[in-house]
């Protein structure tokens, strides 16, 4: 493995070529593909700002005129359905999905090339499946009308359609541009032909197979895909297919609905809004004023900036929402002090990873917003609770970290003055108001999560843009659509995984779980540890929101069954998938954390033992101390 190769990493583009590149023909496609880039990024930030100002408007009439635009939620999945779908087509393009190296960095130049362009075959394959079920869909919802408005329901699922046909687009240009043509051959026929097979399988009158033996092979084909780098929402999308061409269960038109529905719920507006919240106050210097902070409350205690990373991500995090983004923000900074101060790569890493992982409950997650729009959970409660688990994992890092830098004889800094406390502490004071808006404004009822999340938009715009003056129009342009972007790299991955968890359902997988569990005698205990190496080991493997999406809904009831209260029991769940994403040999978040502190792969992993064990021991202690999670929702008057 080598030292800055992620084994699990967005997408790198081979730049092999296929010899099309001088052909007439093919650069003008390019060109056409090109502008309809450009052009449907101009499209999903147009949906996400008209979408903002909607929610906006909808607010300043309710406290001015004490009535509401009654069509604001039907607006609403437009816009969700435009970002979702067109949005996720564009960033498969600019190559933000990501996919599992680990199979394919072992093995020859040659197979890489085969097992890539087989993943893009399948990407094509899926996408045209989807695209032509999709019609079917469109047909039956433009026969309803949406209330309000009085326009066709279908253009709900229009966007579905049209980013299926771009995918499809974006996949047979990567395989006309990117690989020589003679792996192209050797690979498309292969493909070509199980898809022949599948689908005379499902139009010949040939006896269906089993649901139970069918999910098997589903599940095992699933996991051989992410393994050999096909990239989650589409093994996922490639499940599903697959699952309902072989059973009777459920006509293929249940892809595309199960998707588009899965992207219908309000409050997954809060995400593409965090984003782009978290991203104007990142990009406005807001990371540099929060570890000049730290570092002047804890930069004093041994393993001073180690204990620095860990406060700022604990920081950050109340504003970003997006924790890899974290680590890249914080890392960027306090890199340089590390090496300066003596500090390997290595440690650095695995603190940045660590901090990361025990940060995913912090509001305003990402992992929050979306197992809320998957589970009757309430998010407000959710917000607030997660504040406290977090803090809890934090001091038990914070305390490895000094008896670590104790046994090493890592010198200390001086402390801080008062007047560099002070000066460090204005600095600090109006990027930490946001969450503190955020809380205030969920727990009071002053705001839905949407309102508040667009409420963080506008502050963090006008505290970079008008009072650091660190982002003008252009960067916001800029900051819009890398959000726009990443919002719909995460929604698809919301609607792929809502249609695989359906079937997963409608495969009885829910009633196996309740046998399995049965058999280990209904115990509460056996219930958490299970869930916590579960969601680590999957967590690992999908990306993390994926897991969430899928065993969230699935295992959700089953702890209520079991007597384990639902915000108790998504504490666990989500500093679990934490620890999955950051968790080496394939954690994405890993090897984003090394590449940040310039470390090797393999020392890291090797740092990150001690801290991985850290983190372990304090989410047990979170799944076995519910009081953790419950004081400051009674507190605040929330329970």
């Amino acid at each position: 493995m080598s030292n800055h190769t992620p084994a699990m990493t967005t997408e790198a583009p081979l730049q092999m070529g296929s010899g099309l590149e001088g052909w007439g023909p093919a650069r003008a496609a390019r060109r056409v593909l090109g502008t309809v880039d450009r052009g449907g990024r101009v499209l999903i930030v147009l949906a996400l700002v008209a979408e903002l100002l909607v929610i906006l408007t909808d607010v300043a009439m309710r406290e001015l005129q004490s009535r509401s635009l009654l069509w604001a939620d039907e607006a609403s999945k437009l816009c969700l359905s435009a970002l979702a779908f067109i949005g996720g087509a564009l960033s498969y393009r600019a190559r933000h999905h990501t996919a599992i190296e680990l199979v394919t960095q072992r093995v020859s130049t040659v197979a890489r090339l085969r097992i890539h362009a087989a993943t893009d075959a399948m990407v094509l394959g899926v996408a045209l499946t989807t695209a032509y079920v999709s019609i079917d869909y469109i047909s039956i919802t433009s026969g309803s009308l949406m209330p309000t408005l009085q326009i066709s329901g279908a253009w709900v699922a229009v966007p579905f359609c049209v980013g299926m046909i771009l995918i499809a687009l974006f996949a047979l240009e990567r395989l006309a541009f990117e690989y020589p043509l003679k792996v192209v051959a050797w690979v498309v026929p292969i493909v070509g032909g199980l898809a022949a097979i599948l689908f005379a399988v499902g139009v010949l009158p040939i006896p269906r197979a089993g649901t139970g033996i069918t999910l098997t092979i589903m599940l095992i084909l699933f996991f051989a895909t992410i393994l050999i780098g096909l990239q989650v929402s589409f093994a996922m999308l490639l499940g599903v297919v697959f699952f309902l061409q072989l059973t009777d269960v459920a006509p293929m038109i249940a892809t595309a609905q199960n998707m588009v529905d899965s992207t219908g719920h309000f409050i997954l507006l809060t995400l593409p809004f965090f984003i782009l919240a978290g991203l104007t106050m990142e990009k406005g210097g807001i990371s540099f004023r929060l570890v000049r902070f730290a570092m002047a409350i804890v930069g004093h205690v041994r393993g001073g900036l180690l204990q620095v990373a860990v406060l700022t991500i604990y920081f950050v995090s109340g504003i970003s929402g997006s924790k890899v983004a974290d680590v890249v923000a914080v890392g960027s900074v306090i890199r340089k002090e590390l090496e300066k101060r003596g500090y390997k790569p290595e440690e650095g890493a695995a603190v940045l990873a660590a901090s990361a992982a025990m940060s995913e409950t912090i509001p305003p997650s990402i992992a929050m917003l979306v197992l809320a729009s998957v589970a009757p959970i309430s998010i407000g409660t959710l917000f607030i609770a997660g504040l406290l688990p977090a803090a809890v994992i934090a001091v038990f890092l914070m305390v490895l970290i000094w008896y670590l830098a104790r046994r090493r004889g890592v010198p200390q800094m001086p402390r801080a003055s008062l007047g560099e406390m002070g000066r460090a502490g204005l600095g600090a004071v109006l990027p930490l108001m946001m969450p503190v808006i955020l809380v205030a404004g969920i727990k009071y009822g002053i705001a839905t999560p949407t309102e508040v999340s667009a409420a963080a938009v506008v502050y963090g715009l006008a505290l970079t843009g008008l009072i650091y003056r660190s982002i003008d129009l252009r960067g916001f342009y800029q900051l819009a659509t890398e959000s726009a972007l990443l919002a719909g790299m995460i929604l698809f991955i919301v609607a792929a995984a809502g249609s695989f968890g359906w079937t997963l359902t409608a495969a009885n997988l829910p009633q196996m779980l309740l046998k399995a569990l049965h058999l280990g005698g209904d115990s509460q205990a056996l219930f958490l540890i299970g869930s916590m190496i579960l969601l680590i080991i999957v967590g690992s493997l999908l990306e993390g929101l994926p897991a969430l999406i899928i065993l969230g809904p699935l295992l959700m009831p089953i702890a209520n069954q079991l007597g384990i209260d639902s915000i108790h029991y998504a504490m666990v769940i989500i500093l679990s998938m934490g620890i999955g994403i950051f968790i080496p040999p394939i954690g994405i978040g890993f090897y984003i954390s090394c590449s940040v502190s310039g470390s090797a792969i393999e020392p890291a992993a090797k740092a990150m033992v001690p801290y991985l064990i850290v983190l372990i021991i304090g989410v047990l202690t979170v799944a076995f101390v519910p009081w953790f999670t419950h004081i400051v929702p009674r507190l605040v008057g929330l329970q």
